[in-house]
């Protein structure tokens, strides 16, 4: 009788447990730097799994004497939505009852008043939020509470706060971050860990001497997982629920997505799906072909938002020609215009996140953007 289990391939959510595969000198790493008090940045491409690894670093370390609280700063927009959602992480992870977050604040914050919303029959869905002019003047007692909560009980406390790069967007955001780094690096109690996917903007905001968070802590750069270990967590996953798939398979879906995390999940789940008992190579075309499609809108929309002269760089770039792009023969080829503008060109492309570059080697950063492009693009020109 054929087994009866759920798809063991997870993407496009924080992968947990059985689930997230690797990744352990770099889970030990984080839980030193957590159980240490040093602050950590991470730093890769989007969906190479910095939010899983910081999850499971946060929970192996989490004890009696360590609390770790995340929040996501995706839809902040301002200063004053980050000192809420910044308060309401941290009292989530020190208190459970509306009457100790209640105690906790009056505590520690006596020139504030912030006000708290209760979700209806449930105390841990609340709301909370300052004036905005008292919130400004005195932003120090709340970006300082989590250090003080640590002191007090003697705890520490992590602050895990995903999207971190969305505050270059905030109104007078030099002087915001000026604030941040003055505050949080006197905390001796309390240390934080600050990821994102913009790669280049997080670079943007903790490579850059002049930047207010350069040298803010340990500055990990997430580096791919080695196919070796790919290839033993997929064999496994299927072996486990009663599936099988030959190593050949195995090694395309590690080739086609590039090694990259989000897209060998999501190609090893949607064979997975197909499979009834062994994959096999019409099921891989299936699957590759339907992630393809399942990413293409959002493939077409970028590339319709590009420059003529954006399109033809990644032209050549899908041709082969990952080096040497200001060449007069490539510039000419593929109407690049002049190098001035094949470095403009770059730097746009670096920013949004469509290529990467290392050691003068230029890339797609999304390997399946990178199949699309050659499908539909590069194809028909």
């Amino acid at each position: 009788m054929e087994k009866l289990t759920t798809n063991p391939f997870y993407f496009g959510r924080a992968v947990r447990e059985v689930s997230f595969t690797d990744r352990e000198t770099e889970t030990q790493r984080l839980m030193s730097n957590f159980k240490n008090g040093i602050n950590t940045i991470l730093l890769s491409p989007r969906r190479w799994g910095k939010s899983s690894l910081v999850y499971k670093a946060g929970s192996k370390a989490t004890s009696s004497s360590l609390k770790v609280a995340f929040f996501d700063a995706f839809a902040i927009r301002s200063e004053e939505e980050f000192y809420s959602s910044y308060t309401k992480a941290v009292l989530a992870v020190t208190s459970s009852k509306l009457e100790e977050r209640l105690r906790i604040l009056k505590q520690f914050m006596q020139k504030i008043a912030p006000k708290i919303t209760i979700g209806v029959g449930n105390e841990s869905e609340f709301s909370l939020g300052f004036d905005w002019k008292e919130a400004r003047k005195n932003a120090d007692e709340i970006l300082n509470l989590p250090n003080k909560i640590a002191e007090a009980t003697g705890i520490r406390i992590v602050v895990c706060i995903d999207e971190f790069q969305n505050i270059a967007c905030f109104e007078d955001s030099l002087a915001f971050q000026k604030l941040l780094r003055s505050v949080w690096q006197k905390h001796e109690h309390a240390c934080y860990c600050l990821y994102g996917s913009k790669f280049h903007m997080m670079q943007e905001l903790f490579e850059r001497q002049s930047m207010p968070f350069y040298r803010f802590g340990d500055l990990m750069h997430l580096d791919k997982i080695a196919e070796k270990k790919w290839s033993k967590f997929i064999k496994e996953r299927f072996t486990t629920t009663g599936k099988s798939i030959n190593n050949a398979l195995v090694s395309r879906i590690i080739s086609v997505a590039d090694k990259h995390s989000y897209y060998v999940q999501q190609l090893s789940h949607l064979i997975w799906e197909r499979t009834k008992r062994t994959a096999t190579e019409p099921i891989f075309d299936s699957a590759l072909g339907d992630m393809i499609h399942q990413n293409a809108l959002l493939y077409q929309r970028d590339t319709e938002n590009m420059s003529a002269t954006q399109l033809n760089f990644l032209k050549a770039v899908a041709a082969g020609h990952s080096q040497k792009l200001s060449s007069a023969k490539l510039m000419q080829e593929y109407g690049l215009g002049t190098s001035a503008n094949v470095t403009k060109v770059k730097k746009h492309l670096l920013n949004d996140e469509i290529i990467d570059i290392k050691n003068k080697e230029v890339s797609f950063i999304d390997p399946v953007y990178a199949l699309w492009f050659r499908q539909n693009i590069l194809k028909w020109t």
